[in-house]
Formats: structure tokens, C-alpha cells, sequence
């Protein structure tokens, strides 16, 4: 499962390819004793090239829905503001560039060449193997590359969503000014833990002593880990139900409306380019670390940041006859609040494109989605990861008789756009490898990753 090295690296295709020869713990399923999340490996290869992460100021952002959308917010509002930002998140959907993103716009084509050269030579030359003989990993050097980016482009803040986890997360290397906790589910069990409070303990593990930490909606028991955490720490801990005393959204095709009175302020409406309610939660938590950490930002900022804030994959609508929507929700929390935000949009009953990787729910998932759309269609979610199409496809055979199953995608989009017709929505989710695979087929690659049809 690992990738030859191309013999130069001379675009940025190649130095992703490059990183990805390392162990890619998103792609490979390891055993105990595999498992290589440590911090010690990061700390050094930070301070071969001079800690390059004590250049920008931060925000760490971890949980299991919502990290990926609230960062984008959040960076999108401070450039807005006029502080120039880099943004790191992940998963990808089309492209390891939508991951590193400079000012909102992807880095310059010879600035990654750069950096991943500088990278590889120092790799090559290391005088001895890394702490536990291990080599680094791809998201340790995707990590790493972020981060020189950010300092060579001169960033003043960077927003940094977690990988995996927290704790023992490759960005756990950073002092930041705000940590950020959106709401947690049941994902990455067999390496976090097989409960909610296990994964907590591990999200947890980004709060850092004296910095404020800001949590979204959360259940009872991981509010209780997150306080105990925030509290041994020092750290001052805000939760969006007690400072939000007031939050209405409305849904629709366009984006969210959102209308959102915080604690000690007055009412405030703001527009997103991404729609769903949870966009709008997503939101709140954004204006709320903002407002407390950057207490002088104006409220323009807010507003044209919150409008301009995409990310591929997130509620996205594939405009046409029929619409077809992509949203890489993975988890049974995902799938509800999906699912809520979508039939806001398309009440009418269409058609379910579903494909996930081994190791999720599909059981649950089933019985949360297939009720709802006439047809549904199972598929495999690419080559990347691990999956079993045929055992998906069981579940969702016992909760809706029409289930199809197509494992090659674009035969599978081709199948829900004949039973979709002119009309019925097309839901594609299940993961972010799924949309993938259906997306490259319906979007043009893009030289922004900002929606050219905004």
C-alpha cells in the first residue's frame, strides 16, 4: 500500500506523490503495534527547519462535525478583517491542495515544489531514524509543509483543523491563541477509543493551559470530560449553549440565514454560502471564539467572511436537472443533521447514493436515511480505503427494497440519474471518498478552491 516516490519533484502533484511513499494512516488499517501517533517525531522535524509554527498566531480546531466548515469560517472572516491567513484542513476532496490554503487561495505552484524539495532533502539526509524507527508519516509532512507555507507566504494567523483525534495529533505542536471543539460522535474507534468519553479524552487533548477553549453543542458526558480537562488546565472553557441565547436558521438552496444573539450582545443576522443548520451551529461556535479573541474585528468582516466561506463537499449542490447534492457525512450524527437539512431543501422523496469505508456504521446509517428517498443506490467509494460495498449494500436492502447495487461510480451516478428523472434530487454521501469519486465527474477542477459559481 505505499507509493513509489517519483525520482524528482518538478509540480505539486509530485510532491504530494512524494508524501504520499510515507505511511498513510488515512489509507492503511494497522495493527496495534503499527500505530505510530506520537508527538516527538513532529517536535523534530519542526525544529530542523526552525519551528516554523512559532511564526503565525493560531486557532486549533478539533471534533468529529463541523472542524472543517468552522475553520473555513473562521479564516474566511479574518482575511475579511484584512489579517492575512493560512488554512489547513482535511480530508480532500479533489485535490491535497484544497487541504493548504493561502489566503483562501491555493499556494503558488513553485512554493510547494520548494518546500517539498527542502523537505525531502532533509528527510534524505537525517542522520538517524526518527523516534520509534519510524519514518514520518504523510499528514506528519502534509502537516509540516502547512506550516512553511504559512511562514513563507508570510502569514500573520493560521486556523488548523486536527487530523485524527487531538492529543497525539500531528497539529498538537502549536500554542494557539483559542481551541476550538465542535460536536463529537463515534468515528476512528479502533484508534481513539470505543466511546464517546474515550474520544473526548483524546479531542480533549488540544486544550492547552491558560488558552480559551470554545465547544460546540455537546452531549452530557463529553461536556463533563471537556470542563474537567479545561478546568486541570486553567483554561477557560465557553460552551455555544450558554452563550448563545438565541439562534434561528433558515435553509435553502442558496445558503443559510442565520440569526444569532450572543450573550452580552444584541441580535445579529449574517448569510452563508453553505447551507444547513448545522452550517449555521457551525457558525455560532465561528462568531463566538471570533468575537471573544478578536474583539475589535468589525462586524463587516463577519458578514462578507460568513458569505464567502466554502469548502467542496459540505452540503454541496450540484445545480441541474435533476440537482444532486454532496455531503461526505460519515457518522450516524452526520447522517441526521444531513439528513434534517436536506429535506428542508428537497422535501420531495429522491434518490440515496450511498458508499462508505470499512470500519464506519452503515447499520445505523441505513435505518437513519433509507426511509427517506425512493431508490437507493450503494457503491464503492474509490480505491483509497478499505470498503464492502456488498455488506453496505445489505444493510440498506433491509430498510428499503429498493436498493441497488452499483460498485463502479460513475455507473452508479449514471443509475441515479435514471431513476432520479428531470426532478428528484440525488443525495450522494457516505463519505468523503464517495463524493469524490462522484464530484470529479460533475465539477470541473478548478485553479481556486472558492466555487467559480459563486
Amino acid at each position: 500500500m505505499v507509493t513509489t516516490p517519483p525520482s524528482e519533484i518538478t509540480t505539486p502533484r509530485d510532491a504530494f506523490h512524494y508524501f504520499e511513499s510515507f505511511t498513510n494512516l488515512e489509507k492503511m488499517r494497522l495493527t496495534e503495534g503499527q500505530r505510530r501517533f506520537r508527538l516527538d517525531r513532529m517536535h523534530i522535524l519542526l525544529r530542523i527547519f526552525g519551528d516554523p509554527q512559532e511564526s503565525f498566531r493560531s486557532l486549533h480546531i478539533a471534533g468529529t462535525k463541523g472542524k472543517g466548515s468552522t475553520a473555513v469560517m473562521i479564516a474566511s472572516v479574518l482575511e475579511a478583517a484584512g489579517l492575512s491567513t493560512g488554512l489547513y484542513t482535511s480530508p480532500h476532496v479533489s485535490s491535497y491542495l484544497e487541504r493548504i490554503l493561502l489566503s483562501l487561495r491555493f499556494p503558488p505552484p513553485e512554493m510547494i515544489v520548494r518546500v517539498a524539495r527542502s523537505i525531502r532533502r532533509t528527510i534524505e539526509s537525517l542522520p538517524r531514524p526518527l523516534p520509534g524507527n519510524f519514518p514520518p508519516t504523510t499528514f506528519e509532512l502534509l502537516t509540516l509543509t502547512a506550516f512553511l507555507l504559512f511562514q513563507q507566504a508570510g502569514c500573520r494567523y493560521a486556523v488548523v483543523e486536527t487530523g485524527i483525534g487531538g492529543r497525539l495529533d500531528a497539529t498538537n505542536v502549536l500554542s494557539p491563541l483559542a481551541c476550538l471543539l465542535t460536536p463529537l460522535d463515534l468515528e476512528h474507534t479502533e484508534l481513539l477509543g470505543p466511546s464517546l468519553e474515550a474520544i473526548a479524552q483524546e479531542k480533549g487533548g488540544i486544550i492547552k493551559p491558560g488558552v480559551p477553549v470554545f465547544c460546540g453543542f455537546q452531549a452530557p458526558e463529553v461536556r463533563r470530560i471537556f470542563s474537567r480537562i479545561a478546568v486541570e488546565r486553567g483554561a477557560p472553557c465557553a460552551f455555544l449553549d450558554e452563550e448563545v441565547e438565541h439562534l434561528q436558521s433558515r435553509v435553502s438552496d442558496s445558503g443559510t440565514r442565520l440569526t444569532i444573539t450572543l450573550r452580552g450582545g444584541g441580535p445579529d443576522s449574517f448569510g452563508l454560502r453553505l447551507p444547513g443548520r448545522f452550517q449555521a451551529e457551525n457558525a455560532a461556535l465561528a462568531a463566538l471564539a471570533l468575537t471573544r479573541v478578536f474583539p475589535d474585528i468589525p462586524r463587516s468582516a463577519l458578514e462578507t467572511g460568513f458569505h464567502r466561506a466554502f469548502l467542496p463537499g459540505r452540503l454541496e449542490i450540484i445545480h441541474g436537472s435533476p440537482p444532486i447534492v454532496l455531503d461526505g457525512a460519515h457518522t450516524p450524527l452526520a447522517a441526521r443533521r444531513l439528513l434534517e437539512s436536506y429535506r428542508e431543501i428537497y422535501p420531495r422523496r429522491g434518490v440515496l447514493l450511498f458508499g462508505s469505508v470499512s470500519g464506519k456504521d452503515p447499520h445505523t446509517m441505513a435505518d437513519i436515511l433509507a426511509p427517506h428517498f425512493r431508490h437507493v443506490i450503494v457503491s464503492r467509494p474509490g480505491t483509497f480505503k478499505e470498503s464492502k460495498p456488498r455488506e453496505v449494500f445489505e444493510h440498506f436492502a433491509r430498510v428499503s427494497p429498493e436498493t441497488h447495487l452499483v460498485e463502479e461510480a460513475a455507473e452508479a451516478l449514471a443509475k441515479a440519474r435514471s431513476l432520479a428523472g428531470p426532478s428528484l434530487p440525488i443525495l450522494v454521501t457516505g463519505s468523503f471518498y464517495m463524493i469524490a469519486e462522484i464530484r470529479r465527474q460533475l465539477v470541473a477542477p478548478a485553479d481556486s478552491p472558492l466555487d467559480p459559481r459563486a
